[in-house]
Protein backbone atom coordinates (compact mmCIF):
# COMPACT_ATOMS: atom_id res chain seq x y z
CA UNK A 1 0.00 0.00 0.00
CA UNK A 2 3.08 2.17 -0.92
CA UNK A 3 4.00 3.51 -4.18
CA UNK A 4 7.15 5.59 -2.83
CA UNK A 5 9.13 2.84 -2.95
CA UNK A 6 13.41 2.11 -2.85
CA UNK A 7 13.84 -0.78 -5.44
CA UNK A 8 17.58 -2.49 -5.59
CA UNK A 9 17.59 -4.90 -8.45
CA UNK A 10 21.02 -6.02 -10.96
CA UNK A 11 20.68 -7.23 -14.36
CA UNK A 12 23.13 -10.16 -16.00
CA UNK A 13 24.24 -9.90 -19.32
CA UNK A 14 21.38 -11.84 -21.02
CA UNK A 15 19.47 -8.93 -19.27
CA UNK A 16 17.61 -11.58 -16.53
CA UNK A 17 16.47 -8.94 -13.54
CA UNK A 18 17.07 -10.26 -10.32
CA UNK A 19 15.38 -8.31 -7.25
CA UNK A 20 17.73 -7.64 -4.58
CA UNK A 21 15.44 -5.55 -2.09
CA UNK A 22 12.21 -3.33 -1.53
CA UNK A 23 11.96 -0.70 0.99
CA UNK A 24 9.99 2.51 1.74
CA UNK A 25 11.74 4.91 0.31
CA UNK A 26 11.11 6.99 3.77
CA UNK A 27 10.24 6.10 7.05
CA UNK A 28 8.62 9.55 7.99
CA UNK A 29 4.83 9.11 8.73
CA UNK A 30 4.11 12.65 8.07
CA UNK A 31 5.47 13.84 4.73
CA UNK A 32 5.35 17.19 3.54
CA UNK A 33 3.34 17.44 0.70
CA UNK A 34 4.12 20.47 -0.13
CA UNK A 35 7.68 19.59 -0.44
CA UNK A 36 7.10 16.71 -2.20
CA UNK A 37 4.92 18.52 -4.86
CA UNK A 38 7.80 20.81 -5.12
CA UNK A 39 10.54 17.93 -5.62
CA UNK A 40 8.20 16.10 -8.73
CA UNK A 41 7.93 19.58 -10.06
CA UNK A 42 11.83 20.09 -9.77
CA UNK A 43 12.01 16.39 -11.45
CA UNK A 44 9.94 17.29 -14.31
CA UNK A 45 11.68 20.24 -15.61
CA UNK A 46 14.92 18.64 -15.04
CA UNK A 47 13.54 15.96 -17.21
CA UNK A 48 12.33 18.41 -19.51
CA UNK A 49 15.80 20.43 -19.82
CA UNK A 50 17.71 16.87 -19.83
CA UNK A 51 15.45 15.77 -23.43
CA UNK A 52 15.94 19.17 -25.32
CA UNK A 53 19.92 18.54 -24.56
CA UNK A 54 20.13 15.14 -26.22
CA UNK A 55 19.62 16.25 -29.64
CA UNK A 56 22.11 17.44 -32.39
CA UNK A 57 23.33 21.16 -31.98
CA UNK A 58 24.39 23.67 -35.07
CA UNK A 59 27.98 23.64 -35.07
CA UNK A 60 28.98 20.56 -33.02
CA UNK A 61 30.17 17.49 -34.29
CA UNK A 62 27.84 14.68 -32.67
CA UNK A 63 24.43 13.11 -33.02
CA UNK A 64 23.98 13.15 -29.06
CA UNK A 65 25.76 14.38 -26.03
CA UNK A 66 26.59 12.79 -22.38
CA UNK A 67 26.72 14.94 -18.91
CA UNK A 68 29.06 13.80 -16.27
CA UNK A 69 30.51 15.91 -13.21
CA UNK A 70 33.66 14.71 -13.47
CA UNK A 71 34.76 15.30 -17.11
CA UNK A 72 37.25 18.03 -18.47
CA UNK A 73 36.99 20.56 -15.89
CA UNK A 74 35.67 18.74 -13.19
CA UNK A 75 33.37 20.89 -11.53
CA UNK A 76 32.14 18.70 -8.61
CA UNK A 77 35.93 18.51 -7.51
CA UNK A 78 35.69 22.58 -7.40
CA UNK A 79 32.57 23.58 -6.63
CA UNK A 80 31.06 20.01 -5.03
CA UNK A 81 28.00 18.32 -5.93
CA UNK A 82 25.46 20.82 -4.63
CA UNK A 83 27.07 24.27 -5.02
CA UNK A 84 25.52 27.71 -4.35
CA UNK A 85 24.19 29.72 -6.56
CA UNK A 86 27.36 32.41 -5.72
CA UNK A 87 29.91 29.05 -6.44
CA UNK A 88 28.27 28.05 -9.57
CA UNK A 89 27.78 31.54 -10.98
CA UNK A 90 31.33 32.18 -10.51
CA UNK A 91 32.80 28.99 -11.42
CA UNK A 92 30.94 29.38 -14.78
CA UNK A 93 31.43 33.42 -15.42
CA UNK A 94 35.60 32.51 -14.68
CA UNK A 95 35.91 29.18 -16.59
CA UNK A 96 33.23 27.72 -18.33
CA UNK A 97 31.09 30.16 -20.23
CA UNK A 98 33.67 31.14 -22.28
CA UNK A 99 37.50 30.72 -21.15
CA UNK A 100 37.73 26.99 -21.09
CA UNK A 101 37.06 27.56 -24.96
CA UNK A 102 39.14 30.42 -26.17
CA UNK A 103 42.14 28.91 -24.04
CA UNK A 104 41.76 25.38 -26.59
CA UNK A 105 40.96 27.66 -29.81
CA UNK A 106 44.69 29.71 -29.11
CA UNK A 107 46.10 26.58 -29.15
CA UNK A 108 45.35 25.28 -32.15
CA UNK A 109 41.88 23.57 -31.03
CA UNK A 110 38.27 23.63 -32.52
CA UNK A 111 36.19 27.03 -31.77
CA UNK A 112 33.98 26.19 -29.23
CA UNK A 113 34.06 29.87 -27.62
CA UNK A 114 30.15 30.06 -28.34
CA UNK A 115 29.28 27.23 -26.27
CA UNK A 116 28.92 26.86 -22.46
CA UNK A 117 30.23 23.83 -21.25
CA UNK A 118 28.92 23.63 -17.80
CA UNK A 119 24.96 23.25 -17.23
CA UNK A 120 23.03 22.67 -14.33
CA UNK A 121 20.79 19.79 -13.41
CA UNK A 122 18.68 20.28 -10.11
CA UNK A 123 21.61 22.99 -9.16
CA UNK A 124 23.91 20.08 -9.57
CA UNK A 125 27.14 21.16 -11.86
CA UNK A 126 27.66 18.99 -15.16
CA UNK A 127 30.05 18.95 -18.01
CA UNK A 128 28.84 18.44 -21.74
CA UNK A 129 31.00 15.87 -22.78
CA UNK A 130 30.19 16.00 -26.76
CA UNK A 131 31.58 19.69 -26.10
CA UNK A 132 34.69 18.48 -24.67
CA UNK A 133 35.17 15.85 -27.37
CA UNK A 134 34.66 18.70 -30.19
CA UNK A 135 37.12 21.03 -28.31
CA UNK A 136 39.63 18.42 -27.97
CA UNK A 137 39.90 18.46 -31.87
CA UNK A 138 42.23 20.51 -33.76
CA UNK A 139 40.91 22.84 -35.74
CA UNK A 140 41.24 22.01 -39.81
CA UNK A 141 39.94 18.70 -39.24
CA UNK A 142 36.93 17.66 -41.86
CA UNK A 143 33.24 17.36 -40.59
CA UNK A 144 33.27 13.83 -41.44
CA UNK A 145 36.36 12.74 -39.08
CA UNK A 146 35.31 14.83 -36.33
CA UNK A 147 31.92 13.85 -36.30
CA UNK A 148 33.10 9.89 -36.40
CA UNK A 149 35.82 10.83 -33.23
CA UNK A 150 33.15 12.77 -31.92
CA UNK A 151 30.30 9.79 -31.66
CA UNK A 152 32.91 6.90 -30.96
CA UNK A 153 33.93 9.12 -28.02
CA UNK A 154 30.33 9.63 -26.87
CA UNK A 155 29.32 6.17 -26.97
CA UNK A 156 32.39 4.87 -25.51
CA UNK A 157 31.82 6.79 -22.21
CA UNK A 158 28.15 5.55 -22.22
CA UNK A 159 29.74 1.74 -22.25
CA UNK A 160 32.52 3.02 -19.72
CA UNK A 161 31.04 5.58 -17.77
CA UNK A 162 34.23 4.72 -15.14
CA UNK A 163 36.15 6.82 -17.37
CA UNK A 164 34.22 9.74 -16.97
CA UNK A 165 37.37 11.44 -14.79
CA UNK A 166 39.97 10.28 -17.22
CA UNK A 167 38.16 11.24 -20.35
CA UNK A 168 41.72 13.11 -22.22
CA UNK A 169 43.27 9.69 -21.31
CA UNK A 170 41.39 6.70 -21.96
CA UNK A 171 38.07 8.03 -24.21
CA UNK A 172 39.81 10.76 -26.03
CA UNK A 173 43.50 11.30 -27.82
CA UNK A 174 44.43 15.04 -27.65
CA UNK A 175 47.83 14.92 -28.31
CA UNK A 176 50.39 13.52 -30.34
CA UNK A 177 53.13 11.19 -28.18
CA UNK A 178 55.92 8.61 -28.77
CA UNK A 179 53.49 5.69 -28.40
CA UNK A 180 51.19 7.46 -30.84
CA UNK A 181 50.27 4.60 -33.73
CA UNK A 182 49.90 1.98 -30.51
CA UNK A 183 47.14 4.83 -29.24
CA UNK A 184 45.30 5.24 -32.24
CA UNK A 185 45.04 1.74 -33.21
CA UNK A 186 43.93 1.38 -29.25
CA UNK A 187 41.32 4.32 -29.91
CA UNK A 188 40.35 4.79 -33.01
CA UNK A 189 41.21 1.53 -34.76
CA UNK A 190 37.81 1.09 -35.77
CA UNK A 191 36.32 4.08 -36.62
CA UNK A 192 38.68 5.91 -38.56
CA UNK A 193 40.14 3.92 -42.21
CA UNK A 194 43.65 4.05 -43.06
CA UNK A 195 43.23 7.69 -45.08
CA UNK A 196 41.26 9.44 -41.91
CA UNK A 197 44.13 8.33 -39.63
CA UNK A 198 46.95 9.35 -41.98
CA UNK A 199 44.75 12.86 -41.87
CA UNK A 200 44.32 13.04 -38.14
CA UNK A 201 47.73 12.05 -36.90
CA UNK A 202 49.46 14.77 -39.33
CA UNK A 203 46.39 17.79 -37.76
CA UNK A 204 47.14 16.49 -34.22
CA UNK A 205 50.92 16.17 -34.25
CA UNK A 206 51.18 19.46 -35.81
CA UNK A 207 49.00 21.17 -33.24
CA UNK A 208 50.87 19.18 -30.39
CA UNK A 209 54.99 20.07 -32.04
CA UNK A 210 53.71 23.86 -31.78
CA UNK A 211 53.04 23.58 -28.32
CA UNK A 212 55.31 21.61 -27.28
CA UNK A 213 58.37 24.59 -27.09
CA UNK A 214 60.14 26.14 -24.57
CA UNK A 215 61.63 29.38 -26.31
CA UNK A 216 60.58 32.57 -25.16
CA UNK A 217 57.64 33.07 -27.76
CA UNK A 218 56.22 29.64 -27.06
CA UNK A 219 52.05 30.26 -25.83
CA UNK A 220 53.76 28.02 -22.60
CA UNK A 221 55.82 30.99 -21.84
CA UNK A 222 53.17 33.57 -22.46
CA UNK A 223 50.94 32.09 -20.37
CA UNK A 224 53.44 32.34 -17.53
CA UNK A 225 54.13 35.62 -17.82
CA UNK A 226 50.56 37.12 -18.52
CA UNK A 227 50.03 34.99 -14.90
CA UNK A 228 52.92 36.89 -13.51
CA UNK A 229 51.10 40.55 -14.28
CA UNK A 230 48.15 39.54 -12.93
CA UNK A 231 50.51 38.78 -9.73
CA UNK A 232 51.73 42.36 -9.85
CA UNK A 233 48.21 43.78 -10.38
CA UNK A 234 47.31 41.61 -7.58
CA UNK A 235 50.06 43.08 -5.45
CA UNK A 236 49.88 47.04 -5.92
CA UNK A 237 45.68 46.47 -5.86
CA UNK A 238 43.81 48.23 -2.97
CA UNK A 239 41.56 46.38 -0.56
CA UNK A 240 38.60 46.97 -3.03
CA UNK A 241 34.83 47.60 -2.74
CA UNK A 242 31.67 46.21 -4.93
CA UNK A 243 32.38 48.23 -7.91
CA UNK A 244 36.11 47.19 -8.24
CA UNK A 245 34.80 44.05 -9.07
CA UNK A 246 33.97 44.63 -12.60
CA UNK A 247 37.52 45.00 -12.98
CA UNK A 248 38.55 42.45 -10.49
CA UNK A 249 36.96 39.61 -12.61
CA UNK A 250 38.14 40.63 -15.84
CA UNK A 251 41.81 40.58 -15.09
CA UNK A 252 40.98 37.37 -13.38
CA UNK A 253 39.51 35.78 -16.29
CA UNK A 254 42.02 37.56 -19.25
CA UNK A 255 45.62 37.36 -16.67
CA UNK A 256 44.08 34.30 -14.56
CA UNK A 257 42.12 31.75 -15.67
CA UNK A 258 42.91 31.79 -19.62
CA UNK A 259 46.84 31.51 -19.21
CA UNK A 260 45.61 28.88 -16.84
CA UNK A 261 43.16 26.83 -19.39
CA UNK A 262 46.72 26.85 -21.34
CA UNK A 263 48.76 25.88 -18.50
CA UNK A 264 46.46 23.15 -17.87
CA UNK A 265 46.34 22.04 -21.18
CA UNK A 266 50.22 21.81 -21.14
CA UNK A 267 50.18 19.74 -18.36
CA UNK A 268 47.91 17.07 -19.70
CA UNK A 269 50.69 17.11 -22.70
CA UNK A 270 52.88 16.51 -20.25
CA UNK A 271 51.51 14.16 -18.18
CA UNK A 272 50.98 12.07 -21.68
CA UNK A 273 54.44 12.45 -23.14
CA UNK A 274 55.72 11.03 -20.06
CA UNK A 275 53.27 8.34 -19.99
CA UNK A 276 54.52 7.21 -23.25
CA UNK A 277 57.98 7.18 -22.20
CA UNK A 278 56.77 4.42 -19.78
CA UNK A 279 54.83 2.48 -22.43
CA UNK A 280 58.00 2.76 -24.82
CA UNK A 281 60.23 1.44 -21.86
CA UNK A 282 62.47 4.00 -21.62
CA UNK A 283 60.97 4.93 -18.20
CA UNK A 284 60.51 2.86 -15.71
CA UNK A 285 57.93 3.04 -13.44
CA UNK A 286 60.78 3.72 -10.17
CA UNK A 287 61.88 6.53 -12.74
CA UNK A 288 58.50 8.13 -13.41
CA UNK A 289 57.74 8.04 -9.53
CA UNK A 290 61.64 9.71 -8.98
CA UNK A 291 60.59 12.15 -11.90
CA UNK A 292 57.54 13.50 -9.90
CA UNK A 293 58.39 13.27 -6.19
CA UNK A 294 61.52 15.63 -7.77
CA UNK A 295 58.96 18.43 -8.66
CA UNK A 296 58.77 21.51 -6.62
CA UNK A 297 55.23 22.97 -7.31
CA UNK A 298 53.67 25.91 -4.77
CA UNK A 299 52.79 23.68 -2.24
CA UNK A 300 56.80 22.63 -1.57
CA UNK A 301 57.37 26.11 -1.59
CA UNK A 302 54.44 26.98 0.82
CA UNK A 303 55.81 24.09 3.61
CA UNK A 304 59.51 25.50 3.22
CA UNK A 305 58.12 29.68 3.43
CA UNK A 306 56.34 27.90 6.90
CA UNK A 307 60.20 27.71 8.75
CA UNK A 308 61.05 30.60 7.20
CA UNK A 309 58.51 33.58 7.39
CA UNK A 310 56.94 34.93 9.81
CA UNK A 311 53.08 34.40 10.57
CA UNK A 312 52.27 37.63 9.01
CA UNK A 313 54.35 37.21 5.59
CA UNK A 314 53.18 33.73 5.52
CA UNK A 315 49.41 34.56 5.31
CA UNK A 316 50.31 38.20 3.32
CA UNK A 317 51.29 35.17 0.68
CA UNK A 318 49.05 32.08 0.87
CA UNK A 319 46.40 33.82 3.41
CA UNK A 320 43.67 33.49 0.72
CA UNK A 321 43.76 29.85 0.32
CA UNK A 322 40.83 28.57 1.56
CA UNK A 323 38.89 24.78 1.35
CA UNK A 324 36.70 25.56 -1.23
CA UNK A 325 38.21 28.11 -3.42
CA UNK A 326 34.65 29.47 -4.34
CA UNK A 327 32.48 28.80 -1.36
CA UNK A 328 32.07 32.12 0.61
CA UNK A 329 31.56 30.79 3.70
CA UNK A 330 34.23 28.76 3.79
CA UNK A 331 37.28 30.61 5.92
CA UNK A 332 40.45 31.70 4.58
CA UNK A 333 43.54 30.79 5.82
CA UNK A 334 44.28 34.30 7.59
CA UNK A 335 41.00 33.52 9.16
CA UNK A 336 41.71 30.74 10.69
CA UNK A 337 42.51 31.20 14.75
CA UNK A 338 43.59 27.61 14.52
CA UNK A 339 45.73 27.40 11.84
CA UNK A 340 49.08 26.14 12.13
CA UNK A 341 51.32 23.92 10.21
CA UNK A 342 53.77 21.39 12.29
CA UNK A 343 57.29 23.41 12.12
CA UNK A 344 59.18 20.38 12.75
CA UNK A 345 58.34 17.90 9.94
CA UNK A 346 57.82 20.18 7.22
CA UNK A 347 61.39 19.96 5.98
CA UNK A 348 61.04 18.11 2.77
CA UNK A 349 64.34 16.26 1.25
CA UNK A 350 63.41 15.94 -2.53
CA UNK A 351 64.82 12.73 -4.13
CA UNK A 352 66.91 14.33 -7.52
CA UNK A 353 66.21 12.67 -10.86
CA UNK A 354 68.68 11.62 -13.42
CA UNK A 355 68.45 10.32 -17.32
CA UNK A 356 70.85 7.56 -18.26
CA UNK A 357 73.13 8.15 -21.38
CA UNK A 358 71.34 5.33 -23.08
CA UNK A 359 67.85 7.01 -21.85
CA UNK A 360 68.72 10.23 -23.03
CA UNK A 361 70.00 8.94 -26.42
CA UNK A 362 66.78 7.00 -26.86
CA UNK A 363 64.72 9.60 -26.25
CA UNK A 364 66.71 12.45 -28.27
CA UNK A 365 66.34 9.68 -31.22
CA UNK A 366 61.98 10.34 -30.79
CA UNK A 367 62.61 14.20 -30.50
CA UNK A 368 64.34 13.99 -33.44
CA UNK A 369 62.48 11.54 -35.63
CA UNK A 370 59.34 13.02 -34.30
CA UNK A 371 60.41 16.63 -35.22
CA UNK A 372 59.34 17.95 -31.76
CA UNK A 373 60.82 22.05 -31.33
CA UNK A 374 63.42 20.46 -28.72
CA UNK A 375 67.30 19.56 -28.65
CA UNK A 376 67.69 17.14 -26.18
CA UNK A 377 66.11 14.93 -23.30
CA UNK A 378 66.98 17.61 -20.91
CA UNK A 379 64.29 20.06 -22.82
CA UNK A 380 61.91 17.45 -22.91
CA UNK A 381 62.19 16.84 -19.18
CA UNK A 382 62.11 21.13 -18.92
CA UNK A 383 58.96 21.28 -20.98
CA UNK A 384 57.88 18.69 -18.84
CA UNK A 385 58.55 19.86 -15.22
CA UNK A 386 57.52 23.83 -16.08
CA UNK A 387 53.93 22.68 -17.80
CA UNK A 388 53.47 20.98 -14.18
CA UNK A 389 54.97 23.65 -12.17
CA UNK A 390 53.15 26.36 -13.84
CA UNK A 391 49.76 24.97 -13.69
CA UNK A 392 49.95 24.55 -10.51
CA UNK A 393 51.40 28.34 -9.60
CA UNK A 394 48.87 30.01 -12.20
CA UNK A 395 45.97 28.18 -9.91
CA UNK A 396 47.44 29.93 -7.25
CA UNK A 397 47.34 33.09 -8.09
CA UNK A 398 44.17 33.31 -9.94
CA UNK A 399 42.71 31.77 -6.56
CA UNK A 400 43.73 35.08 -5.03
CA UNK A 401 41.32 36.73 -7.28
CA UNK A 402 38.70 34.60 -6.70
CA UNK A 403 39.05 34.99 -2.78
CA UNK A 404 38.68 39.04 -3.10
CA UNK A 405 36.17 38.63 -5.28
CA UNK A 406 34.13 36.71 -1.95
CA UNK A 407 35.62 39.19 0.67
CA UNK A 408 34.61 42.10 -1.64
CA UNK A 409 30.89 40.73 -1.41
CA UNK A 410 31.62 39.39 2.34
CA UNK A 411 32.44 43.12 2.86
CA UNK A 412 29.06 44.60 1.09
CA UNK A 413 27.20 41.93 2.62
CA UNK A 414 28.47 43.36 6.50
CA UNK A 415 27.32 46.93 4.90
CA UNK A 416 23.76 45.54 3.98
CA UNK A 417 23.44 43.55 6.81
CA UNK A 418 23.01 40.55 4.85
CA UNK A 419 24.82 37.46 6.26
CA UNK A 420 27.21 34.94 3.88
CA UNK A 421 24.91 31.92 3.98
CA UNK A 422 21.97 34.76 1.75
CA UNK A 423 24.87 36.20 0.11
CA UNK A 424 26.11 32.45 -1.51
CA UNK A 425 22.47 32.24 -2.74
CA UNK A 426 22.57 35.60 -4.79
CA UNK A 427 24.22 34.82 -8.49
CA UNK A 428 27.30 37.06 -9.15
CA UNK A 429 25.97 39.42 -11.94
CA UNK A 430 23.53 40.74 -9.23
CA UNK A 431 26.51 42.12 -7.17
CA UNK A 432 27.62 43.47 -10.96
CA UNK A 433 24.31 45.18 -11.70
CA UNK A 434 24.43 49.05 -10.71
CA UNK A 435 20.75 48.47 -9.97
CA UNK A 436 20.82 45.90 -7.66
CA UNK A 437 23.64 46.24 -5.86
CA UNK A 438 22.66 48.28 -3.11
CA UNK A 439 18.68 47.00 -3.26
CA UNK A 440 18.64 45.41 -0.02
CA UNK A 441 15.61 43.80 0.20
CA UNK A 442 15.84 43.13 -3.91
CA UNK A 443 19.20 40.95 -3.27
CA UNK A 444 17.58 39.33 -0.19
CA UNK A 445 14.43 38.29 -2.06
CA UNK A 446 16.52 36.84 -4.75
CA UNK A 447 18.80 34.74 -1.98
CA UNK A 448 15.70 33.80 -0.76
CA UNK A 449 14.36 32.19 -3.91
CA UNK A 450 17.33 30.45 -4.45
CA UNK A 451 17.75 29.26 -1.20
CA UNK A 452 14.56 27.48 -1.47
CA UNK A 453 16.03 25.61 -4.75
CA UNK A 454 18.64 24.71 -3.05
CA UNK A 455 16.98 22.83 -0.26
CA UNK A 456 15.10 21.26 -2.63
CA UNK A 457 18.02 20.53 -4.92
CA UNK A 458 19.52 18.99 -2.39
CA UNK A 459 16.75 16.30 -2.02
CA UNK A 460 17.42 15.40 -5.95
CA UNK A 461 19.60 12.71 -6.33
CA UNK A 462 20.82 12.59 -9.99
CA UNK A 463 23.74 9.93 -11.66
CA UNK A 464 27.70 11.23 -11.94
CA UNK A 465 27.36 10.62 -16.03
CA UNK A 466 23.81 11.06 -17.43
CA UNK A 467 23.11 9.72 -21.28
CA UNK A 468 19.11 9.68 -20.70
CA UNK A 469 16.63 11.40 -19.76
CA UNK A 470 16.31 7.77 -17.24
CA UNK A 471 18.89 8.84 -15.57
CA UNK A 472 16.63 11.46 -13.48
CA UNK A 473 14.57 8.34 -12.25
CA UNK A 474 17.18 5.53 -12.43
CA UNK A 475 20.61 6.14 -10.78
CA UNK A 476 23.30 3.53 -11.64
CA UNK A 477 25.77 2.57 -9.62
CA UNK A 478 28.62 4.47 -10.64
CA UNK A 479 31.55 2.09 -10.69
CA UNK A 480 34.94 5.00 -10.00
CA UNK A 481 38.75 3.89 -10.61
CA UNK A 482 40.34 5.07 -8.12
CA UNK A 483 43.98 6.89 -9.28
CA UNK A 484 46.48 5.63 -7.05
CA UNK A 485 49.58 7.79 -6.44
CA UNK A 486 53.22 5.66 -5.66
CA UNK A 487 53.24 2.24 -4.92
CA UNK A 488 53.04 2.39 -0.64
CA UNK A 489 50.82 0.20 0.98
CA UNK A 490 49.33 1.72 4.45
CA UNK A 491 46.93 0.90 6.83
CA UNK A 492 45.92 2.95 9.78
CA UNK A 493 43.17 5.02 11.27
CA UNK A 494 40.86 7.56 8.84
CA UNK A 495 39.59 11.07 9.53
CA UNK A 496 37.08 12.63 7.40
CA UNK A 497 37.73 16.58 6.93
CA UNK A 498 35.39 19.14 5.49
CA UNK A 499 36.25 22.46 4.87
CA UNK A 500 35.31 23.82 8.63
CA UNK A 501 37.33 21.26 10.96
CA UNK A 502 40.62 22.67 11.06
CA UNK A 503 41.49 21.70 14.70
CA UNK A 504 41.44 17.88 14.25
CA UNK A 505 44.36 16.32 15.05
CA UNK A 506 45.53 14.59 11.90
CA UNK A 507 48.93 13.40 12.59
CA UNK A 508 49.23 9.77 11.34
CA UNK A 509 46.17 9.79 10.37
CA UNK A 510 44.43 8.35 6.80
CA UNK A 511 42.88 12.01 5.50
CA UNK A 512 39.61 11.76 3.59
CA UNK A 513 38.42 14.61 2.03
CA UNK A 514 35.61 15.15 -0.21
CA UNK A 515 37.15 17.84 -3.60
CA UNK A 516 40.58 17.57 -4.76
CA UNK A 517 40.78 21.49 -3.90
CA UNK A 518 44.02 23.53 -3.37
CA UNK A 519 42.65 24.73 -0.44
CA UNK A 520 43.22 21.88 1.57
CA UNK A 521 47.14 22.21 1.16
CA UNK A 522 47.50 22.95 4.66
CA UNK A 523 46.95 19.17 5.19
CA UNK A 524 50.71 18.30 4.04
CA UNK A 525 51.74 20.62 6.80
CA UNK A 526 51.07 17.33 8.78
CA UNK A 527 52.60 14.29 8.76
CA UNK A 528 49.78 12.79 7.26
CA UNK A 529 49.86 8.71 6.59
CA UNK A 530 48.06 9.11 3.78
CA UNK A 531 44.85 10.74 1.16
CA UNK A 532 41.80 9.53 -0.05
CA UNK A 533 39.40 11.94 -2.08
CA UNK A 534 35.92 11.62 -3.32
CA UNK A 535 36.94 13.04 -6.35
CA UNK A 536 39.40 14.12 -8.48
CA UNK A 537 41.15 12.78 -11.45
CA UNK A 538 44.58 11.35 -12.69
CA UNK A 539 45.84 15.11 -13.28
CA UNK A 540 44.20 16.99 -10.46
CA UNK A 541 45.59 18.72 -8.16
CA UNK A 542 45.61 16.79 -5.15
CA UNK A 543 47.11 14.09 -7.53
CA UNK A 544 50.15 16.49 -8.46
CA UNK A 545 50.61 16.61 -4.73
CA UNK A 546 50.77 13.16 -3.31
CA UNK A 547 53.63 12.48 -6.23
CA UNK A 548 55.14 15.25 -5.32
CA UNK A 549 55.49 14.82 -1.33
CA UNK A 550 54.89 11.09 -2.02
CA UNK A 551 52.17 10.37 -0.07
CA UNK A 552 49.72 7.32 -1.21
CA UNK A 553 46.68 8.30 -1.87
CA UNK A 554 43.72 7.21 -4.04
CA UNK A 555 42.48 10.15 -5.75
CA UNK A 556 38.22 10.05 -6.80
CA UNK A 557 37.40 6.91 -5.07
CA UNK A 558 33.62 7.98 -6.26
CA UNK A 559 30.51 8.32 -4.13
CA UNK A 560 29.71 4.85 -3.11
CA UNK A 561 32.87 3.58 -2.15
CA UNK A 562 34.36 7.21 -0.34
CA UNK A 563 30.99 6.99 2.30
CA UNK A 564 31.47 3.28 2.72
CA UNK A 565 34.82 3.78 3.92
CA UNK A 566 33.78 6.85 5.97
CA UNK A 567 31.49 4.26 8.03
CA UNK A 568 35.18 2.51 9.54
CA UNK A 569 38.00 3.71 11.55
CA UNK A 570 40.94 1.51 10.01
CA UNK A 571 41.06 0.84 6.48
CA UNK A 572 43.77 -0.18 4.33
CA UNK A 573 45.26 1.80 1.06
CA UNK A 574 47.13 -0.63 -0.97
CA UNK A 575 48.26 1.78 -4.24
CA UNK A 576 50.80 -1.39 -5.24
CA UNK A 577 47.68 -3.31 -5.85
CA UNK A 578 45.18 -0.84 -6.63
CA UNK A 579 42.77 -0.93 -3.84
CA UNK A 580 40.92 0.57 -0.50
CA UNK A 581 39.12 -1.41 1.76
CA UNK A 582 38.42 -1.24 5.33
CA UNK A 583 40.06 -3.46 8.04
Amino acid sequence: KNNNLDIEFCITKKFVPYLLQVRQITLKKKIDKAFNIKLDKELKKVERKISTKFKREKGISGSNSIFGQMPDWNPIEMIGKHPTTLAFSLYSELITKKIWAIGRKNMGYKDLSKFNLMTSFAGQPFIDARLSFNSFLPNNLSKKISEKIVNHSTNKLKLNPMYHDKIEFDISITNYTFDFEKKIKNMYGKILNKNEKDVFRREIKKLTIDNVDISENSNLKKAIKEIEKLKRIQLYSKKGNIHDLKKIIFDCKKLGTLPFSILARHAFFARDLLMSLLNKNILSKNDLETFLSSINTITSEMLEDSLRLSKKNFFTKYGHLRPGTYNIESKRYDKLKNFHIEKKIVKIKKKKFYLSENQKKQIKKLIKKNNFKLNSANDLLEYIKLSIVSREYAKFIFTKSISSILEIISSHGRRLNINKNRLSHIPINNFLNKNFINNKNRLLYISKKNKEKHTIFKSIKLPQVIYDVAGVKIIPYQVNFPNFITRKKIEGEKIFLNNKNFDLNIKNKIVMIENADPGFDWIFGHKIKGLVTKYGGVNSHMAIRCAELEIPAAIGCGEKKFESLKEFKLICLDCSSSSIYNI
